[in-house]
């Protein structure tokens, strides 16, 4: 033999022997390393053995630290303060049925609890499926990521198995030797011996959604060899946007002046004139409730006046004012507010909204600094919760690229907002809230807006001819603030409410200390 024939032989057997003897190795780790293992066994590849002592990870439920529901912090009263036994009892019922129906309204990813098991050979994804109403989707990403070693090398029969509660399964292509039933129902049956073929099948499976909703979610199940997996899928209609036209992109352009008035029209002359010389061309909304030989017309040009019947309420003027806005953000103002020339910024609050994800940036009283923000303590639980407002914090984070801007839960009485996301939330017009409201709707807004609180200060001028007949009517006695704190209670299924005051003071007194 020539010496290039015998150098040719030895090089084919030496690659012959390293590719059979390397495959052989990964089939036998591969194979043993993925065969189903009991809870907490340890198991080592085919040819090795565990010499270090390893303990399993599970912990017993005790052992396991939670963070429990804090009991309610607030030492006000409560809806048995206000009721007797019986009345509150039957109040309960009510407002039981009532907290139901809002809840079966909701769409919440809260609503979809998916626990994923850490050992299953299921593959597939947890969230982020989305279909229209009666539409397809792909049910991409669904496979068998390992199986038993004695199914591979028996050959055994591949059984996953697909239920859906409100669609149904199709397949976008057949493959060959793989068995398929229930096409076009809501249970779909895949049976074959091959892991590759049983794979290639899953990837061609397609979702379609047969009962009808705007808004929920299917939970697609998953079965294969004792392990079961959930998908949940959401079922979404389109959503329109609503875009408002910027039209010369101004200040004018953008932002509708809000004002609620009663009585107090000299504070409220001033207003309007302070908008005419800082935003001139700006529309302003007036609603006013008062009374009609008092009422005094200010209609002018850019300035809407709307006459409401006398004594109608804060909050049903703030709504009124509202439901005339068509820019995509709107300021709302109390009459006795006014801008002060080189201090107040409110192009800043449009950059705000602009580019961060915020709805509602307010301003800071120029004599009141110290209460210009405040937060929400939620303690309680579910169905028993209580809500302390607190200064301590009086705010969470400074917003990045908005120095003095600061994340919160409750704003002064002078904030731009977001029209499309405010109308949402809206203004209670209950007469509950007739006389006093503010905070009432914070309550409303809490996890629903986005809020921030500026060091941008305005003039709160709460001086002026009308305001000692005014105030017979700002500062309403006990039967009235009773009224207004029974109905917070019940409509936002409250145990309580209360401001804590305390760390309001305690934080004053420190203030003046720095100084």
């Amino acid at each position: 033999m020539s010496p290039d024939f015998l150098l040719f032989r030895s090089a084919l057997l030496f690659f012959v022997g390293w590719f059979c003897g390397n495959y052989l190795f990964k089939f036998n780790l591969t194979v043993d390393s993925v065969a189903k293992r009991e809870p907490g066994a340890i198991q080592a590849p085919s040819g090795y053995e565990v010499k270090t002592i390893l303990h399993s990870l599970r912990r017993e439920q005790v052992d396991i630290p939670t963070e429990e529901d804090t009991t309610c912090n607030c030492a006000f009263q409560r809806p048995s303060d206000f009721l007797s036994p019986w009345d509150l009892a039957n109040k309960q019922k009510e407002q039981a049925a009532t907290l139901e129906r809002f809840e079966k309204r909701r769409i919440d990813l809260r609503d979809v609890y998916n626990q994923v098991e850490g050992s299953s050979p299921i593959s597939y994804p947890a969230h982020g499926v989305y279909c229209r109403p009666r539409k397809t989707v792909r049910l991409k990403g669904v496979g068998i990521d390992w199986f038993d070693s004695t199914v591979v090398q028996d050959q055994t029969q591949l059984t996953v198995q697909l239920s859906a509660e409100k669609g149904v399964f199709d397949l976008a292509s057949s493959v060959d030797n793989v068995a398929v039933e229930g096409e076009g129902t809501a249970q779909l049956t895949i049976r074959t011996t091959s892991p590759s073929l049983l794979n290639r099948q899953l990837q061609y499976i397609v979702y379609r959604n047969t009962l009808y909703d705007a808004n929920t979610f299917d939970l697609v199940r998953l079965q294969y060899a004792g392990f079961t997996a959930t998908m949940p899928i959401h079922i979404q209609q389109v959503q329109l946007p609503w875009l408002y036209d910027q039209k010369g992109g101004k200040f004018q352009d953008r932002v509708t002046v809000v004002v609620k008035t009663f009585l107090r029209y000299s504070n409220l002359k001033r207003l309007i004139a302070s908008f005419h010389e800082h935003y001139p061309g700006t529309r302003m909304v007036i609603a006013d409730d008062t009374p009609s030989e008092l009422f005094t017309s200010v209609q002018a040009p850019n300035v809407d006046h709307f006459r409401m019947p006398e004594n109608t309420g804060y909050f049903a003027g703030r709504n009124l004012g509202l439901s005339q806005v068509s820019t995509e953000y709107f300021l709302y103002s109390d009459e006795d507010h006014y801008i002060i020339s080189n201090v107040t910024r409110l192009d800043m609050f449009v950059s705000l909204l602009d580019k961060t994800n915020f709805h509602l940036v307010s301003a800071t009283y120029q004599k009141y600094r110290s209460r210009f923000s405040t937060t929400f303590e939620v303690t309680g639980d579910k169905d028993h919760i209580c809500l302390l407002q607190t200064f301590k914090p009086r705010y969470f984070h400074e917003i990045p690229g908005f120095p003095g801007c600061y994340a919160n839960e409750i704003c002064a009485n002078f904030f731009m907002a977001s029209t499309n996301e405010m109308k949402a939330v809206g203004f209670d017009p209950d007469p509950a809230l007739a006389r006093v409201g503010h905070e009432e709707l914070f309550f409303s807004a809490l996890g629903r807006l986005r809020t921030a609180a500026c060091l941008n200060v305005i003039g709160h001028n709460k001086t002026g001819p009308e305001y000692r007949r005014y105030g017979r009517f700002r500062f309403p006695g006990k039967t009235t603030k009773a009224l207004t704190y029974k109905y917070n209670l019940f409509k936002h299924n409250l145990d309580c409410a209360q401001v804590d005051w305390g760390t309001y003071k305690k934080n004053k007194t420190m203030a003046k200390t720095k100084k």
